[in-house]
C-alpha cells in the first residue's frame, strides 16, 4: 500500500466517520477482499445491510474511515452504524443480528500500524465519541484484535463460537475421518429411500430469480411451524435475505442449495460467499413431510461434497453447536464481544453485557439487535 513507510511502518493518514459511504463503489468493491474482512463485510452484503436493514430499524450509517493523505485511498474501514435505545446512543457494526462475523475492514499489516501510531488511535477515539458506548461484537479470535485499536475496552467471550469443517484434499479421507461409518451409510440409505419412495431426490444449485423466491416461500412455511420467534417471521428480516440471495445469485456473492424431492423444494441451505467460503446462515427443511429422511443433514453433506468437486476445502457451519453439526465433528473457533465507552449510562450498559447473562437477555429487548 503506497501509503505506508515501509521503513517505519507508520501512516500518514486522516480518520473520519463518513455518513454516506458506497460499499458498492469501485472504490470498496477494489478494496475489499477475502485477506481483509470477512463475507459479512463484503460489498453487496454490506449495501443491503445498510440500504435494507438500517433504515427499517432505526439505525444511521457512521462508516468510520482512514485514508491516506496523499491520495485520499482507503487504509481501513469499520462499517458502524449508530442505534438510540431509551436515550442510550450505541455505535455498533452494521449487523442486526444477520452477520456471524464482524470484522474491520484492512489489511492487517496496515491496521497493525495503525494500532502502534497513538495519535491515529485517539483520532479514531475522537470519531467515536458522539455515542455512550461502542459495542463491537462477534470478532473471530483468528481475525484483528479489536481491542487494539479500543483501547481501554472490555470483553468477553460470545455466548456462541463458530464451527467448520475442513475438509482437506482428500474428500474420502475427510469422510472416514469426520463422518462416522454408522451414519455415512445412513445417508447413503436415506438417498435411496427418498428416491424411490417419492420419485425423485436432487440437490443442486439454484439457477434463477424464480427458484430462489420459491424455496424462500417454502423455507418461511417450514420454519414458522417450528420455530417461536423466527428473524425470518419478521418481514424486513426475510425480504433482506431473500432479495441479498436473488442478489447474490447474479453477483456470485451468494448460494443457495435446494433438495428437490419430486421436483419440489424439500430442503434449502443459503450463505454469503463473498469471500470465497459457503457460510452456511439459513437451513430449513419439509420435516412434517421429510421428518425421517433427515433432509437437513443430507443436503449439507451433498454441498460440502458438490462444494469438495470445485476445489472448495472449508466449510462454516456458522454460530452454535446444534445438535446435526456433531454428525461432521465440526473444529470450533472462539468469538468475542469488546465495549468500549464514553459515558455513565454506556458503562452500565457494558457492565450488565458482559457480566449477567440473565439481564443481559433483558438487554436485548431494551437495545434491540443487541446479540
Amino acid at each position: 500500500m503506497s501509503s505506508i513507510d515501509q521503513s517505519s511502518f507508520r501512516l500518514d493518514a486522516d480518520v473520519r466517520i463518513e455518513t454516506t459511504f458506497d460499499f458498492l463503489s469501485d472504490e470498496y468493491r477494489a478494496f475489499y477482499g477475502p485477506d481483509r474482512a470477512t463475507a459479512f463485510q463484503a460489498p453487496l452484503w454490506m449495501d443491503m445491510v445498510h440500504r435494507r436493514l438500517a433504515p427499517n430499524l432505526g439505525a444511521q450509517q457512521r462508516t468510520l474511515t482512514v485514508r491516506s493523505r496523499a491520495d485520499r485511498s482507503l487504509i481501513a474501514l469499520i462499517p458502524f452504524v449508530l442505534q438510540r435505545s431509551r436515550g442510550i446512543r450505541i455505535l455498533s457494526p452494521a449487523d442486526f443480528g444477520v452477520c456471524d462475523y464482524n470484522s474491520i475492514v484492512g489489511d492487517r499489516s496496515a491496521l497493525a500500524a495503525i494500532a502502534a501510531d497513538p495519535f491515529l488511535v485517539r483520532r479514531i477515539e475522537a470519531e467515536l465519541k458522539s455515542c455512550d458506548i461502542v459495542m463491537f461484537r462477534k470478532v473471530r479470535d483468528d481475525d484483528f484484535d479489536v481491542g487494539l485499536l479500543l483501547r481501554k475496552s472490555t470483553s468477553s467471550p460470545t455466548d456462541n463460537a463458530a464451527y467448520h469443517s475442513d475438509v482437506g484434499d482428500d474428500f474420502e479421507e475427510w469422510q472416514r475421518r469426520t463422518i462416522r461409518r454408522k451414519f455415512s451409510k445412513e445417508l447413503g440409505r436415506l438417498q435411496r429411500q427418498t428416491d424411490r419412495e417419492f420419485g425423485g431426490y436432487e440437490h443442486r444449485l439454484t439457477a434463477s430469480a424464480d427458484e430462489v423466491r420459491h424455496a424462500f416461500d417454502m423455507l418461511l412455511t417450514w420454519r414458522s411451524s417450528r420455530f417461536d420467534g423466527d428473524l425470518l417471521s419478521n418481514p424486513v428480516y426475510f425480504d433482506f435475505y431473500r432479495d441479498y440471495a436473488i442478489a447474490g445469485l447474479e453477483s456470485g456473492e451468494a448460494a443457495t442449495y435446494v433438495s428437490y424431492v419430486a421436483g419440489q423444494p424439500a430442503a434449502l441451505l443459503f450463505g454469503p460467499t463473498g469471500d470465497g467460503e459457503f457460510h452456511a446462515v439459513l437451513i430449513g427443511a419439509d420435516m412434517e413431510k421429510l421428518g425421517k429422511q433427515s433432509p437437513g443433514i443430507q443436503l449439507i453433506y451433498q454441498v460440502i461434497k458438490q462444494r469438495f468437486a470445485q476445489g472448495h476445502r472449508s466449510f462454516d457451519m456458522g454460530l452454535g453447536n446444534t445438535g446435526y453439526k456433531t454428525h461432521f465433528r465440526v473444529e470450533e473457533t472462539q468469538l468475542r464481544n469488546h465495549t468500549k465507552t464514553f459515558s455513565v449510562a454506556g458503562y452500565a450498559v457494558a457492565q450488565i453485557y458482559h457480566r449477567a447473562k440473565p439481564v443481559k437477555n433483558f438487554l436485548r429487548t431494551y437495545a434491540p439487535n443487541v446479540r
